[in-house]
């Protein structure tokens, strides 16, 4: 069943704690008050991939009423605080150097798909997600922070490690704006052996902010060709489009189902465009604001302290 009225997901802040949250229409609704019966308590957002399917007909029979005004008139969006939409997933897996754009204005000038792979590493779910707000720690240390806008992919269901996938992408419950903010000096540093080290460069405290919603695949009709944008301080960084990957997101899945099971809630980052800090030697400070939006995803705002 497709929803006839549009909606998202989302997780606010409310004096109970982080509670998942229906919107539409620009107010919202909490899950716990309209719907009850999803029993979302526990892990919030995620207890849905447990039967996405069934969660997704539920949520479009919801919204039908929502918009209907069968709930009353819900809470204005704008006046909500937005936590990380999925608390938490069992992974994120993140791919670089998937934008020609990006790889072209860090100074490789060819580059061949068919003789490279992108590169993939993960981040932890529980200390890397970070919503909207005053979230976002600067590394101590670091002296070239950056920030990558870059589309985030929500797997709906199990796939097996060496499974074949659908170019229809029917694994994938939806999809988020997301940040993938980088110490460039900690993932360069000459003093590493490889000099690299995607771990202490990616993976360190709120360097994944994410949301400020989780829309469904439905309503996304193809997820390349959707507009990105990224401001730091008001100004445009990053202008692009995710027609412009190298790897498409149904590529980026076939090669890490090969060798890794995916899982219901599993975010997987998708690469980001040209416009980085990392292409100017321009790095964000602490007190900046980064605003990331991708079109029909929402924008997502953050503040470095």
């Amino acid at each position: 069943m497709h929803a006839s009225t549009r909606y998202a997901l989302c997780t606010i802040q409310t004096d109970e704690g982080a509670t998942p949250a229906i919107t539409v229409a620009g107010k919202v609704w909490k899950l716990s008050k309209v719907a009850p019966q999803l029993d979302l308590e526990s892990n919030g957002l995620m207890n849905l991939f447990a039967d996405w399917g069934a969660s997704k007909s539920f949520l479009a029979r919801l919204a039908d009423d929502l918009g209907a005004g069968k709930h009353g008139g819900g809470i204005e969006g704008a006046d909500l605080i937005y936590l990380t939409p999925l608390q938490y997933p069992p992974k994120i897996i993140c791919a670089g150097t998937n934008y020609i754009d990006h790889i072209e204005a860090v100074g490789y000038s060819s580059f061949s798909k068919e003789e490279n792979i992108p590169a993939m590493f993960m981040k932890p779910p529980r200390t890397a997600l970070v919503g909207a707000g005053k979230t976002v720690r600067c590394p101590t240390g670091s002296s070239q922070f950056d920030w990558e806008i870059e589309l985030g992919v929500v797997i709906g269901k199990t796939v097996p490690a060496g499974s074949s996938i659908s170019k229809d992408l029917d694994m994938v419950a939806g999809y988020m704006t997301t940040l993938d903010m980088s110490a460039r000096d900690f993932q360069r540093n000459p003093k590493h052996f490889a000099k690299s080290d995607l771990f202490l460069g990616k993976a360190f405290d709120s360097s994944c902010p994410a949301g400020p919603y989780f829309v469904s695949a439905e309503f996304i009709e193809d997820p390349q060709n959707l507009s990105m944008q990224l401001w730091r301080n008001g100004k445009i960084e990053q202008d692009s489009s995710t027609s412009k990957m190298i790897w498409s997101v149904f590529e980026l899945l076939e090669i890490a189902t090969k060798n890794v099971t995916l899982e219901p809630g599993d975010l997987i980052l998708t690469g980001t465009p040209a416009g980085t800090g990392i292409e100017s030697g321009v790095y964000a400070n602490v007190g900046d604001v980064i605003e990331a939006e991708i079109e029909n995803l929402g924008r997502l705002k953050v503040e470095i302290y």
